[in-house]
């Protein structure tokens, strides 16, 4: 341990890129002392600069000007042979998107053992903390999202690093694996160990034994409350209506080695026109893969699907939208053109005009608009995959953990968003293991083990009237 304490101290630490539209400001004199054996939560909006910030700690990115030092190790002066050996040797990091952090054709006992040094029970410990042992033997892209986080945060553990940066560790995470993760990180923490996290989780700020919050890229000397509750606007009444989306035992199986995982086994539900219907359970429970099946993405292995009266084959946009974990923007359009883009084909711009326009306000948009994609925060990213998914009024949006990356604030303007879609006559199902954003659902379908939990009752989904606030 430095005398000082300090794991991380950053001095006047500034970042600034040059995009197509001018000078980005990601940093704007930081100055920080982050201590060692203990959590320190780096908290604040979407796009504030916390990703930037981590990156810099973890010797991925240099400074445009000031100083940060890692265990006394003054990295803006290194070159990238030295900020390599930094992170060999002082840092982890754990990437914000999950699949991020692998290399696609090892198994997830090959990346612990290189993490590791060979020492494979140290890994196979973690994984067993984290509860995904399980999955020792299997490629990350055979893992769901919530599974890929808790095994990247085992192999940058296993590495045994001074100093843990992570971006975001919970967002893919249920509340219970969620639970599993932070008790490890309280547990090495007791060893000595230094972790930085980004976060929106209000769980992982109330662990966390400092908050440094940032805005705009500054240090916020007065911070707010970030534990407070997801507010919703109040659901609506669905029960007279039409089923606009019908799905009657629904199975399917994926082989993976010896094993057969019963992605949906038997699943039967039917979604109501004009409501929004939430699709909640843990990761690995066959979520993800329902909505594939929905969207026409995958094929069931049996049971029926019936989709809107009219749908196509191969659903348009207008028809079926679909918001993924992967949000498949295209690189070389700002975040306005990707918006737009779908309207653009449809040749009607001009007519969803002030939609559009609405969409980009609401899910605040509006000062990125000309910024390519790679100059905005996942986030960003997120909710502008959002915006062009209900770009056209589609009849039904299907939307993947759409506040997976998202701050209190910016998880509010996607449910107001979603509602005012719902009341337009987009019917949204809603897959997320967010229970903060339970009162926002008119119906709640709960899948554990790719089935419906609760039997019989499962259809009709619970009524979300009752728990409103």
């Amino acid at each position: 341990m430095r005398p000082d304490g300090a794991a991380v101290v950053c001095r006047e630490l500034e970042k600034t890129y040059a995009t197509g539209t001018g000078v980005v400001h990601a940093l704007r004199g930081i100055d920080a002392s982050l201590p060692v054996g203990a959590v320190t939560a780096v908290v604040g909006a979407s796009g504030s600069g916390k990703s930037t910030m981590l990156r810099l700690l973890a010797a991925l990115d240099t400074p445009s000007a000031g100083s940060v030092q890692i265990q006394g190790v003054e990295l803006g002066s290194l070159p990238p042979r030295g900020l390599r050996e930094v992170r060999r040797r002082l840092v982890g990091y754990v990437f914000q998107r999950p699949s991020d952090n692998f290399v696609p054709y090892l198994t997830v006992r090959e990346h612990l053992r290189l993490a590791a040094h060979d020492n494979e029970s140290r890994g196979l410990e973690l994984l067993r903390a984290l509860g995904v042992e399980h999955r020792r033997d299997h490629l990350p892209s055979a893992l769901s999202g919530g599974e890929q986080q808790r095994v990247a945060f085992a192999q940058v553990l296993a590495a045994g690093a001074g100093l843990v940066v992570a971006d975001e560790p919970t967002a893919e995470l249920d509340s219970m694996s969620g639970h599993d993760l932070l008790a490890l990180v309280r547990t090495l923490v007791g060893e000595g160990v230094a972790f930085v996290l980004a976060t929106h989780d209000p769980d992982v700020v109330a662990m966390a034994d400092f908050v440094l919050e940032l805005e705009h890229g500054r240090v916020r000397e007065h911070g707010t409350a970030l534990g407070a509750r997801v507010e919703a606007a109040r659901p609506l009444a669905r029960d007279g209506a039409e089923p606009l989306l019908t799905v009657r035992d629904l199975r399917k199986t994926y082989r993976r080695g010896s094993e057969d995982v019963h992605a949906l086994d038997g699943v039967s539900l039917r979604v109501r026109a004009g409501e929004v219907a939430g699709l909640m359970g843990r990761s690995g429970s066959g979520k993800t893969t329902l909505l594939n099946v929905l969207a026409g993405w995958e094929t069931p292995d049996a049971g029926v699907v019936e989709r809107p009266a009219g749908t196509s084959a191969e659903p348009s946009w207008t028809e079926i939208a679909m918001l993924p974990q992967k949000f498949g923007l295209m690189e070389e359009l700002s975040v306005g053109e990707n918006i737009e883009y779908p309207s653009r084909l449809a040749g009607r711009r001009e007519e969803l005009r002030s939609w559009t326009d609405y969409l980009i306000d609401s899910l605040h948009l509006a000062e990125l608009v000309d910024r390519l994609p790679a100059e905005t925060s996942v986030g960003q990213q997120q909710r502008t995959a959002l915006a062009r998914a209900l770009a056209l009024r589609p009849r039904l949006l299907l939307a993947d953990e759409p506040s997976g990356h998202q701050d209190a604030v910016s998880t509010r303007a996607i449910f107001a968003a979603l509602r005012r879609a719902a009341e337009a006559g987009t019917t949204c199902l809603v897959a997320t293991h967010n229970e903060a954003v339970a009162p926002s659902f008119d119906r709640i379908f709960r899948m554990e083990s790719g089935r419906l939990a609760g039997g019989d009752e499962a259809a009709a989904g619970e009524r979300r009237l009752e728990l409103a606030p």
